[in-house]
C-alpha cells in the first residue's frame, strides 16, 4: 500500500480517542488533544496518569485499543515506529541510551552517519561525492555542538560527562535527526535542580535550531507553564484539563489533578532566566 505524501517543516499533531487496557486496567481512557505545527505542548499529571503511554502510542510503540494518531491529517495506524521516525516523528526517553565509550563528537557523528549512510569503499576511494558527505556530516555535528554550548565536551568520553550534560547530547542527537514532531518523555528527570532549571532555554534552543514541533511529557511543572503554549493535565489515564497555560493554572480541577497541590506550590521554582547557562556549564 503505497504511504503518504507528508510536507515538511513543523508537523501537526492529531489525537483523538486514545485508550489502552493492560491486564484489565485502563491505563489511558479516552485521550484527545492537538499540537500545531511550531507548537510545544506539555502533557503533565501525577505518576501512573497515562503521560508516557500516551507517548508511547503516539510514537507506535503500544497500539491502541481505540482511537486514533493522524500526522497532517494522516492516520498513522499502519505505521510503525521505525516508519514513523523516517516520516519525522522522533521519539526521546527518560534515560539516555548513550555510548559510554564514546566520545561526545564521536556519538553525534554516529548519528549523522545513520542518517546519511557513505559507503567503506567509496570513502576508502576518497570518491569526490563521499568527500562531499562526509564534509557535511562534519559540518552538521560541529554546529549543533555550537548551538547547545557542547565546545568544551567535544572530546570527552560520554560516561565521564554529568546526568545533565549527558541529556543534552541526547537532545543534540535527537536535532540531527530533523525532527518534524518531537516527542520528549521527562528530559529533566533525574538531573539536579539547578541543571533542570537551564532545560528551559535550552528546550527553547532545540526549537528555534530544529524548526519543529513539541510534544512534551514532564514532571516539572514549572518548566512546562513556562515553556509551553499549550498544556494538558492528565488524571488516572484522561485528560482532566487542556488549554492555555494561563486558564490551566487557574482551573481547580488542573490543581486537583496534580497531586492537589496548589497554584503556589506548582510555580514554586519561580521564573527561570533566559540567560541561564546550559546543563552542565555550572
Amino acid at each position: 500500500m503505497p504511504r503518504a505524501e507528508f510536507p515538511t517543516g513543523p508537523a501537526r499533531l492529531e489525537v483523538r480517542d486514545l485508550r489502552v487496557t493492560f491486564g484489565g486496567v485502563r491505563a489511558v481512557d479516552d485521550v484527545s488533544f492537538s499540537a500545531e505545527p511550531g507548537a510545544i505542548v506539555g502533557l503533565i499529571g501525577a505518576n501512573g496518569s497515562g503521560k508516557t503511554t500516551t507517548l508511547d502510542m503516539i510514537s507506535g510503540l503500544v497500539n491502541p485499543d481505540h482511537g486514533t494518531v493522524e500526522l497532517d491529517g494522516v492516520d498513522l495506524a499502519e505505521y510503525m515506529p521505525e516508519e514513523r521516525a523516517g516520516i519525522g516523528m522522533i521519539r526521546s526517553f527518560q534515560d539516555c541510551r548513550l555510548y559510554p565509550e564514546l566520545t561526545v563528537y564521536d556519538v553525534l557523528m554516529l548519528c549523522e552517519d545513520a542518517k546519511r549512510e557513505v559507503s567503506v569503499l567509496s570513502t576508502t576511494l576518497q570518491l569526490p561525492w563521499a568527500r562531499r558527505a562526509e564534509r557535511a556530516k562534519r559540518d552538521a555535528v560541529d554546529q549543533v555542538i555550537d548551538a547547545f554550548g557542547l565546545g568544551r565536551f567535544h572530546d570527552h568520553r560520554t560516561a565521564e560527562l554529568s546526568t545533565g550534560t549527558r541529556r543534552v547530547v541526547d537532545l543534540a542527537s535527537i536535532v540531527l535527526a530533523n525532527p518534524r514532531l518531537l516527542l520528549l518523555d521527562e528530559p529533566t528527570a533525574g538531573i539536579a535542580q539547578r541543571e533542570a532549571e537551564a532545560f528551559i532555554p535550552l528546550l527553547q534552543r532545540i526549537h528555534q535550531v530544529a524548526d519543529t514541533t513539541i510534544v512534551l511529557v514532564e514532571h516539572d511543572v514549572p518548566l512546562v507553564f513556562s515553556l509551553c503554549s499549550s498544556v494538558v493535565v492528565m488524571e488516572l489515564g484522561r485528560v482532566a484539563v487542556a488549554g492555555p497555560p494561563g486558564e490551566v493554572r487557574a482551573d481547580p480541577k488542573a490543581l486537583m489533578a496534580y497531586l492537589g497541590a496548589s497554584d503556589e506550590a506548582i510555580m514554586a521554582s519561580g521564573p527561570v532566566h533566559q540567560d541561564s547557562a546550559a546543563p552542565g556549564d555550572q
